[in-house]
């Protein structure tokens, strides 16, 4: 009867994951690897009251073997005050036994403290007209919806639907594709890369992490490495490409990191690229071209670099904030002005507003004894005398 249930649960809520910590947790599998891990939750926007912290926690506890197997959860209790950035959750355990959670119970707390300190909630009709705008402005490029850990799992069914409607061409989650008679997309995510930056040294998380998953993962799925871990954007992708044929490429800088080869200023952008000379951008645009997070000096120094290796066709994905659709416009304008494509297809998430949680694991370990740090760059562990001991 246990087994039964257990295999009923593990069903019922991979439906509801994002599709890359299914196939992550499969190469975990296949490849015998399921080390210790301790991950941290915050929320960027605040300040704020904390929800949705219990049930998140009742989520973990009722579809894994988390307690049964020792890990721990420390956290915010539900309706305190929280400082933007500030860590709300610390999870602790083996990462098979819980990795395939992380859309869950983001989004159950993205959603609960949205609704609480924002008084908002889920518009279907704006989901599909503010993905329309977002598929217009990217001139047509494929966009998948990457948004289910920003709301509660129990209504992305609807809001993919709605995302699939308004032009997107993929959902990350099965429940969200199988609306539009499809199946669930996905790419690699930061945990993959952490776990085998732990066996096999940080500086070949990425291309290790992508030949695993083009060694387990069926042919038919794209073989798409993402290639911001390291904050070595370039060195990176030229690693994998070189290494694996016809790979594609997901840039996700995060915005605590400047990408390698991306520009601080103007001055800086001509000084590496003179054949930039002269190029005039519009002052309203400027934040979009340089600076930290995905930038267009960024992925015109990706590309550049690409081409003068001999990658003219590598396939550019881009995620981080492409729900703006300012930030959209800046990049195909840019596109004009510099007179080639930028990017291929956008994975847009922020379709809705949300005070969207986010996950990094920061340590790694055989063991809860041995536990090193190990995050992706400008990830570091952030202690929090606050949290309180939950499981």
């Amino acid at each position: 009867m246990t087994n039964k249930i257990q295999t009923q649960t593990e069903k019922e809520h991979q439906k509801y994951s994002d599709k890359y910590f299914l196939r992550t947790n499969k190469i975990f599998k296949k490849d015998g690897l399921n080390p210790y891990v301790k991950a941290q939750i915050f929320i960027r926007k605040g300040p704020g009251t904390t929800a949705g912290i219990s049930e998140a926690i009742d989520y973990i506890k009722q579809n894994s073997d988390l307690e049964k197997n020792g890990g721990k959860i420390f956290a915010l209790p539900d309706g305190v005050n929280y400082s933007p950035k500030e860590t709300q959750m610390i999870i602790e355990g083996n990462i098979q036994d819980f990795g395939e959670l992380e859309t869950q119970y983001l989004g159950i707390m993205s959603k609960r403290i949205t609704q609480l300190n924002d008084k908002t909630d889920i518009n279907l009709n704006e989901v599909k007209n503010n993905m329309a705008q977002v598929v217009k402005a990217a001139k047509n490029r494929p966009i998948l919806y990457f948004g289910a850990r920003h709301w509660h799992y129990k209504d992305d069914e609807a809001i993919s639907k709605a995302a699939l409607d308004g032009g997107a061409v993929g959902a990350s989650t099965d429940i969200g594709a199988q609306t539009h008679n499809l199946i669930g997309l996905g790419t690699i995510p930061h945990s993959l890369e952490n776990v085998y930056a732990h066996k096999l040294g940080k500086e070949n998380a990425v291309l290790e992490a992508t030949k695993a998953f083009d060694k387990y993962i069926n042919t038919k799925v794209p073989r798409i490495a993402l290639i911001d871990y390291n904050n070595k954007e370039i060195d990176d992708s030229l690693a994998v490409v070189n290494a694996i044929s016809n790979c594609g490429l997901r840039v996700d800088t995060c915005g605590e990191n400047i990408a390698q080869g991306a520009a601080k200023n103007y001055q800086y952008l001509i000084q590496q690229n003179p054949e930039l000379s002269g190029i005039q951008i519009p002052i309203q645009e400027e934040n979009f071209w340089f600076g930290a997070g995905v930038t267009i000096s960024g992925i015109y120094a990706l590309q550049k670099a690409l081409k003068n290796n001999g990658h003219y066709n590598t396939q550019v994905t881009l995620t981080s904030g492409f729900g703006n659709l300012d930030k959209i416009n800046a990049f195909t304008n840019a596109e004009e002005m510099l007179e080639q494509k930028l990017f291929d297809g956008l994975g847009v998430g922020s379709i809705y507003k949300s005070r969207a949680a986010t996950m990094d694991i920061v340590a790694v370990g055989n063991t809860p004894n041995d536990l090193q740090p190990m995050s992706k760059q400008g990830r570091l562990y952030k202690p929090n005398s606050r949290l309180e001991q939950f499981l």
